[in-house]
């Protein structure tokens, strides 16, 4: 609560609004008595004496009649509940003797330099919203035998479960079935996992290789060297 009265009171331009306690008593009677002198302005000057005392025991007393007067909504609550009020109020003063001032008042947002990302998989560069995309699922979707959705990326998805568990064999070549290949499908939805698989075919091609190649390897044998 400190830190909201904290704000209000360098907002209304109080002279040290960093300091100010709403538990010290003295240092609560004296913003009040500020509000009242500098901005809230409800009584004559003579008739502020009472709360002019902040060190007197009446100065509650005078408080309370203050309250009633200014018809605050919060003359039951809490203290900071009433001194809440009081710096609302005296805000919303504020703001009325100076609109032309306070009211082409902008926020300032911090500008934040966000890193340039590019990715280099087209995949990541797919416009899910475009009428090509959506006709693509949808011819895929049809040789794949799955339902119609709104969502293109919920059937893409479904699509994708299937083929991860079992592959459709190859389709029978129409004029309207463009997809000729599962493989054609696989490679849009798993291109790495392609990548690694062709990667590990190629190592095995090599060992192969290295193993036949050896001068000393007689096949029909079954063994290596003499």
């Amino acid at each position: 609560m400190t830190n909201i009265f904290k704000l209000k009171l360098s907002a209304l331009g109080h002279p040290n609004p960093e300091s100010f306690d709403c538990e010290d008593e003295k240092a609560y009677r004296s913003v009040v008595l500020w509000l009242e002198d500098q901005k809230i302005r409800h009584y004559k000057i003579e008739e502020r004496e009472g709360l002019r005392n902040i060190d007197s025991d009446t100065w509650k007393e005078a408080y309370n009649a203050y309250q009633k007067d200014l018809v605050s909504p919060s003359l039951e609550g809490t203290m900071n509940e009433q001194l809440n009020w009081l710096l609302c109020y005296a805000v919303r003063l504020e703001y009325a003797d100076n609109v032309e001032k306070y009211k082409n008042a902008k926020v300032e947002q911090s500008k934040q330099s966000a890193p340039s990302v590019v990715s280099s998989n087209p995949l990541d560069n797919l416009d899910f919203s475009s009428p090509a995309f959506k006709s693509g699922v949808e011819r895929v979707s049809t040789v794949a035998g799955i339902g119609p959705h709104l969502d293109p990326k919920i059937r893409l998805s479904a699509l994708s479960k299937i083929l991860k568990t079992s592959p459709h064999p190859d389709p029978p070549k129409t004029e309207t079935n463009v997809v000729l290949q599962p493989a054609d499908v696989l490679k849009l939805l798993f291109v790495q996992d392609l990548r690694n698989l062709q990667t590990k075919i190629n190592e095995a091609l090599v060992a192969v290789q290295n193993v036949t190649a050896d001068p000393r390897t007689d096949t029909k044998l079954g063994k290596v060297g003499r």
